[in-house]
C-alpha cells in the first residue's frame, strides 16, 4: 500500500509539473499572438494604380512588381494592404483591407486598363478620408490631368494625416505628358511628406525594387530599410537614401 500512495504521488507531482509547463506554454502563445496581433494592424499601406489606356502595356510588369511587394510583405512582417484604382471616364475602385497580400496580387492579375482621364484627385481623397491610421500611400502613374491646385490640397491633407505619398512616376522621354506631369507629381510628394521617384516604362525591376522598399519601410521603419540588402538600381538606392534621411538615419 506504501508503495502504491507513494507511486500514486509521484505521479501527480509530474502531472502538476506537466501542467505548469502546459500552463507556461499557454501563456508564452498568448502573448506571441498578441504581439503578432498587434504588429499586424501597425501598418497599413495604400497601393493607388493608373490604370488608364497609356499604361497597357506596361501592366504586366506593374503585375509582376506589385506581386513582388506583396511577397516582400508576406516575408518581412505583416502589412495590411489596399488597392484604389481608377481607368475609364468615371472609374475609381477600392478594395477592403487585406491582411494577406497574396489576395489582392491575384486580383491584380484580372485588372485590365481602360481609356480615360487621370482621377488622381479621387484616389487621394479615398485615402484622406480613411478610416484607418495608414503608414503611406503609393501611387503608381505616368500622367497628370487633373486640377494640379486640388491635387496640392490633398496632399497637404496626407501629411496633416501623417501618411507620405510616394509616387513612382513611370516618365518616357518621349511621352510629353509625363513630361508636363512630373513637376505636379514631385510637388505632391514634398507637400505630403513623401517622395518622389521616376522609372523607365521598361524598368520592371526598378519597380519592383521601389515598392518593396516601401513595403518594408512602412512595416518597420528605416531600421528595416537598413537591414534589406541594397538596391541593385539606382532608383531603389535614392529612394532608400531619401527614406533614411528623413527618418534621421545617417545610413
Amino acid at each position: 500500500m506504501s508503495n502504491q500512495m507513494d507511486k500514486w504521488h509521484e505521479d501527480e507531482k509530474a502531472l502538476a509539473v506537466e501542467r505548469r509547463l502546459m500552463n507556461e506554454a499557454l501563456a508564452q502563445l498568448g502573448q506571441a499572438e498578441l504581439k503578432y496581433s498587434a504588429r499586424r494592424s501597425a501598418a497599413r499601406l495604400i497601393f493607388g494604380l493608373d490604370l488608364t489606356g497609356s499604361r497597357e502595356p506596361s501592366l504586366r510588369q506593374a503585375r509582376i512588381a506589385t506581386a513582388a511587394m506583396f511577397d516582400t510583405i508576406k516575408a518581412f512582417s505583416a502589412v495590411a494592404v489596399k488597392l484604389i484604382y481608377y481607368r475609364g471616364t468615371d472609374e475609381c475602385r477600392e478594395s477592403r483591407w487585406y491582411d494577406d497580400p497574396e489576395i489582392l496580387s491575384q486580383s491584380m492579375r484580372k485588372l485590365s486598363c481602360e481609356r480615360g482621364g487621370t482621377q488622381i484627385g479621387r484616389l487621394l481623397q479615398r485615402a484622406v478620408d480613411e478610416k484607418e491610421a495608414t503608414s503611406g500611400v503609393v501611387f503608381v502613374g505616368d500622367h497628370c490631368e487633373d486640377d494640379p491646385d486640388e491635387l496640392f490640397e490633398l496632399a497637404q491633407a496626407l501629411r496633416r494625416r501623417s501618411t507620405p505619398l510616394f509616387v513612382f512616376h513611370e516618365c518616357a522621354d518621349h511621352d510629353e505628358w509625363s513630361l508636363k506631369a512630373k513637376p505636379v507629381f514631385k510637388r505632391l510628394a514634398e507637400l505630403s511628406g513623401g517622395v518622389y521617384v521616376e522609372f523607365k516604362p521598361d524598368s520592371g525591376v526598378v519597380l519592383k525594387e521601389l515598392l518593396s522598399g516601401v513595403a518594408i519601410f512602412s512595416a518597420a521603419g528605416a531600421e528595416g530599410i537598413e537591414r534589406m540588402a541594397l538596391p541593385t538600381t539606382p532608383e531603389a538606392r535614392q529612394l532608400r537614401g531619401h527614406l533614411c534621411l528623413g527618418s534621421g538615419s545617417k545610413r
